[in-house]
């Protein structure tokens, strides 16, 4: 499924900070219930060398702060600020998407399927963001977004969870 409406829950999984030469874990989001899911990772300033990458890979696990498998998933990047363009929808190999310094200031929309997930018996996902080899500065936060399979009144809720 291809849309970008009718999610119904946003949880914030990582607030914006700089993750130069860090390799940094947004805290897992349950995935329980979920018909869709998604990741909307907010670029801002990414400064360094032509060589320098962030690598956004998606860690799913049975449990909070279980064993982690990184997951294959599909993404979309978002054209410059005020484009109001998407690139291609691209699917990613477990080894993840590597952004680089002509990516700053996007938008990248990841959406994982709950359903594939839940035959490996993994309920939770999150975001792995690694720096290769170092930038100077990489400013990035996530926002995870569900789509329940079953609607209430109240929003369900993220986990609290970052274990490395």
């Amino acid at each position: 499924m291809n849309t970008f409406v009718g999610y119904d829950n946003i949880i914030p999984l990582l607030a914006p900070v700089d993750l130069a030469g860090t390799a940094t874990r947004s805290l897992y989001m349950d995935l329980k219930g979920a018909n869709r899911a998604a990741f909307l990772l907010s670029f801002g300033a990414i400064t360094g060398t032509t060589t320098d990458t962030m690598v956004v890979t998606v860690e799913a696990a049975s449990a909070e702060g279980g064993t982690e498998a990184a997951i294959v998933f599909n993404y979309r990047l978002s054209g410059a600020v005020g484009a109001n363009t998407w690139g291609a929808i691209t699917a990613a190999a477990v080894a993840g998407v590597a952004l680089t310094v002509s990516d700053d200031d996007k938008l990248l929309w990841i959406e994982i399927n709950p359903d594939a997930l839940a035959v490996s018996k993994y309920r939770y996902a999150r975001v792995l963001l690694t720096d290769t080899p170092d930038m100077a500065n990489c400013l990035v936060g996530v926002m995870g977004i569900l789509d329940a399979s079953y609607k209430q009144t109240t929003f369900g809720t993220a986990t609290a969870s970052a274990s490395a």
